[in-house]
């Protein structure tokens, strides 16, 4: 009998042992942590191997982060993912040890905790018919990160990829690298147009934003048609052929267009008193492109201010030349409310062809050497302040309705009918009696801007975005500087951003 006890304790200890092994050892290491528990329809996905890595991102949120895992920390085995659902709701995924998923509660799915930002999306997560292992787009790009551009159901250029892969490596500076893949239909458009595009570098100065980018002018204007009424879009076709056959020598304007860049640029930058100021330029191969250029501009505006006058109506602006600089002078309530802020302009830099929101800020950055079709630098606490300084600028949008209902009632009270006549007699020719009566009524609702602009309630309005911004700027305050940078390659567009965290941070 002792014997038989014996080896009953045995045979009980071993089994212990067993079950001790197989619920204490560890689990293997996952390629793309809790991949298998997100559905296929998921917008955003990010995975991280070990749980140490999202405490190690420098972000506002790492403390609270660390705080809120310290209490589960025993009982997480390493891999933990996040995912933005359908409905832009997000779920939590945490890998518990062996142990700890044998005794949790219910909310734990193949040996991984479950949480989510609501009930809803929790029962979403449930309900998932296939999972994200198995999407061929996750598969091809290969990366702890997924941003799926089809569930976002984009319009435009940003559906010229379908999927974005990243990784992103903690610590300072913060680093995001990965790829988009171009889709089927455009591939060969990126291959020809995109990826043999000259390379570049940032622009240089100081201008707290600033871009230099890679374009193929042709397939803009094909989206500007696209995007036009099909009355509009059969006057502009018809003004493209008059062009063509008096500055291109009958030949398409498409094929002028290819000529244009394919560099071009913007930066943004703050001027002592009013808005920032814009400055857009793009870069002209020869000066034979830079001539018929400013030829088409001129015959493009002539013929558009023609049309006007011929519906008997004024220009929407106008061209003088002060120089070698070509002021543009629009009409309307935005020209009399902004003042000196918004004078816009353009020249021809040697060949480059520079535009300007204020005519006393016309010259664009130096362009520098170096590995990218596109390159971006900003300045997060300068770019804040020039976003404060469109305050106003957003009031006025609010208020813009109300200002042009009492310019309206002022306007038919000062512009009777024996004013009205006597304007025939001063103005015989209605595009211009049009141009004069549109500039008082720009006049009027400017005034009523004006006087609403001292009320309360506008202060209000303005005081409201303020707070926005400020919050915004608070949750950002951790970044010091950004930049971005990205390349068009044969297998998709490669892309890279950096963040250095401020110091004060």
């Amino acid at each position: 009998m002792k014997r038989r006890r014996w080896l009953l304790i045995g045979f009980a200890a071993v089994a212990l042992g067993a079950a001790a092994v197989a619920l204490l050892r560890p689990r293997p290491p996952e390629e793309f942590p809790l991949v298998e528990l997100v559905p296929d329809d998921a917008i955003l996905y990010a995975g991280f191997p070990d749980y140490r890595r999202i405490e190690a991102l420098e972000t506002p949120w790492k403390d609270e982060i660390r705080r809120r895992l310290d209490p589960a920390r025993p009982h997480l085995a390493g891999p933990v993912a996040v995912y933005l659902d359908r409905e832009f709701q997000w779920v939590a995924l945490a890998r518990l040890t062996r142990a700890s998923a044998l005794v949790a509660g219910a909310e734990v799915e193949r040996g991984a905790a479950v949480t989510a930002q609501t009930p809803e999306a929790l029962a979403r997560h449930k309900a998932r018919a296939k999972s994200l292992a198995e999407n061929p787009e996750f598969r091809a790009l290969g990366m702890h990160g997924f941003l799926n551009i089809d569930a976002l159901r984009l319009s435009g250029r940003l559906r010229d990829t379908s999927a974005v892969g990243f990784e992103i490596d903690p610590g300072l500076p913060l680093a995001i690298r990965g790829r988009a893949l171009y889709r089927g239909h455009l591939f060969r458009s990126y291959l020809e147009r995109y990826v043999q595009a000259p390379l570049q570098g940032p622009p240089q100065g100081a201008a707290p934003f600033r871009a230099a980018l890679t374009e193929y002018f042709p397939r803009l204007w094909e989206e500007i048609l696209h995007g036009l009424p099909a009355l509009d879009r059969e006057k502009v076709e018809l003004e493209v052929r008059a062009l063509e056959r008096d500055f291109l020598e009958r030949r398409p304007l498409s094929e002028f267009l290819a000529n244009l860049g394919p560099s071009w640029g913007f930066s943004v930058a703050p001027v002592p008193e009013g808005l920032p100021t814009l400055v857009a330029w793009i870069d002209l191969p020869d000066d034979g492109t830079r001539e018929i250029l400013g030829k088409l501009i001129h015959r493009a505006v002539s013929d558009g201010a023609q049309a006007r006058r011929d519906r008997g109506a004024g220009p929407l602006f106008e061209l003088s030349a002060e120089g070698s600089v070509w002021r543009v002078k629009p009409g309307g309530l935005w020209a009399a409310r902004l003042g000196e802020s918004y004078t816009p302009a353009y020249r021809f830099e040697k060949n480059r062809f520079v535009f300007s929101t204020r005519a006393s800020a016309l010259e664009a950055p130096a362009s520098s050497s170096g590995t990218s079709h596109i390159a971006v630098e900003v300045d997060r606490a300068a770019v804040f302040a020039q976003t404060e300084a469109l305050v106003p600028l957003f009031a006025d949008f609010e208020f813009q309705g109300e200002a042009e209902r009492s310019a309206w009632v002022t306007y038919m009270r000062t512009f009777t009918p024996w004013i009205l006549t006597a304007l025939e007699r001063r103005f015989p020719d209605p595009a211009e009696r049009s141009k004069y009566l549109d500039g008082q009524r720009a006049q009027l609702e400017a005034k009523a801007l004006e006087e609403i602009s001292k009320t309360p309630r506008y202060r209000e309005e303005c005081e409201r975005r303020r707070r926005a911004i400020a919050a915004w700027d608070e949750r950002l305050r951790w970044i010091d500087r950004a930049s971005a940078s990205g390349r068009f390659t044969s297998d998709g567009f490669r892309f890279e951003v950096n963040v250095s965290a401020s110091q004060k941070h």
